[in-house]
C-alpha cells in the first residue's frame, strides 16, 4: 500500500504544476499583450518585469514536472518489481514476459486486441492489465460472471453458525471485481458492460435464500427484505437460536448433547464403550476364590474347583498349565532379581574360586 500511495502523491504533484504552468503561461500571455500595447515608457518597463517574472515561473513549473514525473516512473518501476517478487518460481517467467509485451513492445496490444503504436512504457494502466493478464493465465475470460453467478448457489449447512456463514458469503462475493471478466478479453463488444457487485441490498436478499426454507419462513412472518447484510445477520442469528436446524445424524446443532458435534472445531466424541469378545461373563462370582484366591469371576461359589469349604485345596486340582510359557515366566520380580544377584555375585569370586570348589568336592568324593 505504501508504494501505491508514493504514485498517488507523485501523481497529485505532477497535477498540481501542470495547473500551475497553465495559470502562468495565461499571464504571462496576458503580460505580453499589455507590452505590446503599452504607450509610455514606464508602463514598458513594468510590462516587461512582469513578463521575464512568469517567464522564470514557467521555468520552474517545468523543472518541478519534469521532478514529478520521474517521482512516479520510479514508483511504477517499484510497483512491477514489487509484484514480480510475488511471482515466484512458474510464475515468475509469465509475469516478466507480460510485462515485457505490454510496456516494451512497440507497437502494443490492450487487452481486447487493440494494436496501439509506441512503446506503452510503465504506468498505472499498464500494471493493471499486466495483472489482469495474469489472472488470465489461471481464470477462465468470463470468471467474474461465474463468480457472480455461483453466488445464487450457496446454501447455508447447519454445522456452521451463521455469523461465519454471512462472514464467508462476503469474503466470497468480494472476488467478483478481482476476476476477469468478458469485458477484459477480445470476446467484448461496444455494448459490454463490466461485472459491477452485488449492492448491500441484494446480496442480502441472495444470502437469505441461501437459508433454509424453514428459517426463509420464520424471517418473512416478521421482516421485510432486508435492506443490509448486518440486519439480515441481526435477524438470522436470533432465529438460529430459537429453530435450530438438525443435522444429518438428527441431533440437533444448538441442543449441547454430550457426544454431538455442534461444528467443525469441536472435539470428536469418543464411542461408547462395548464388551469385547473375551470379557469375562457378567453376573459370576466366587466367595472362596474371593477369600483364598483365586479367578472369582469366571464361575460361581457351587462350581468351585479349587477350594472346599475350609480353604483347601481340593484333590485333583492341577491348576492351569500351559507348555508354551517360558522359563521364568511364572516368577515375581523378586525372585528374578535375587537369582539375578547370585549370578553375579558368582562371577565376582572369579574362575579361581571355582577351582577350588571343584577340589574341596573330589576330595570328599574320595574320602
Amino acid at each position: 500500500m505504501g508504494l501505491f500511495l508514493r504514485h498517488e502523491e507523485a501523481e497529485a504533484k505532477v497535477r498540481d504544476e501542470n495547473e500551475k504552468l497553465n495559470l502562468e503561461q495565461q499571464s504571462k500571455q496576458i503580460e505580453e499583450e499589455i507590452l505590446a500595447n503599452a504607450v509610455t515608457a514606464a508602463d514598458k518597463e513594468k510590462a516587461k518585469a512582469s513578463v521575464k517574472k512568469h517567464a522564470k515561473n514557467v521555468k520552474t513549473c517545468k523543472e518541478a514536472i519534469a521532478a514529478a514525473k520521474k517521482e512516479v516512473s520510479e514508483a511504477m518501476a517499484k510497483i512491477f518489481s514489487t509484484t514480480g517478487n510475488f511471482f515466484r518460481g512458474d510464475g515468475k517467467t509469465p509475469w516478466d514476459k507480460i510485462v515485457a509485451e505490454q510496456t516494451e513492445r512497440d507497437p502494443w496490444v490492450d487487452l481486447k486486441g487493440v494494436e496501439h503504436p509506441g512503446v506503452r512504457g510503465m504506468t498505472m494502466q499498464a500494471w493493471k492489465d499486466c495483472f489482469m493478464l495474469m489472472l488470465k493465465t489461471v481464470f477462465p475470460n468470463n470468471a467474474a460472471e461465474m463468480q457472480k453467478f455461483y453466488l445464487t448457489l450457496i446454501r447455508h449447512s447447519p454445522k456452521i453458525s451463521v455469523r461465519a456463514f454471512l462472514h464467508r458469503f462476503t469474503t466470497v462475493a468480494g472476488y467478483v471485481v478481482e476476476l476477469p471478466g468478458v469485458i477484459d478479453s477480445r470476446d467484448a463488444t461496444d455494448t459490454t458492460k463490466a461485472v459491477a457487485p452485488y449492492e448491500d441490498s441484494e446480496l442480502a436478499n441472495i444470502m437469505k435464500h441461501a437459508f433454509s426454507l424453514k428459517w426463509q419462513t420464520q424471517y418473512d412472518l416478521g421482516h421485510k427484505a432486508p435492506p443490509t447484510v448486518e440486519y439480515l445477520q441481526n435477524a438470522m442469528e436470533k432465529i438460529e437460536v430459537a429453530f435450530p436446524l438438525q443435522n444429518a445424524n438428527g441431533s440437533s446443532k444448538n441442543s449441547g448433547k454430550p457426544g454431538k458435534m455442534s461444528s467443525l472445531n469441536d472435539k470428536i466424541p469418543k464411542k461408547k464403550s462395548t464388551h469385547a469378545k473375551h470379557d469375562k461373563p457378567a453376573g459370576k462370582s466366587c466367595a472362596l476364590c474371593k477369600k483364598f484366591g483365586g479367578a472369582s469371576s469366571t464361575h460361581n461359589t457351587n462350581d468351585c474347583k479349587k477350594w472346599d469349604s475350609k480353604g483347601n485345596l481340593k484333590k485333583g486340582f492341577k491348576g492351569r498349565v500351559d507348555s508354551e510359557t517360558p522359563p521364568g515366566a511364572n516368577k515375581s520380580y523378586a525372585q528374578l532379581f535375587a537369582e539375578t544377584e547370585k549370578l553375579k555375585a558368582k562371577g565376582k569370586n572369579g574362575p579361581e574360586s571355582d577351582c577350588e570348589d571343584d577340589k574341596k568336592a573330589s576330595m570328599r568324593d574320595q574320602k
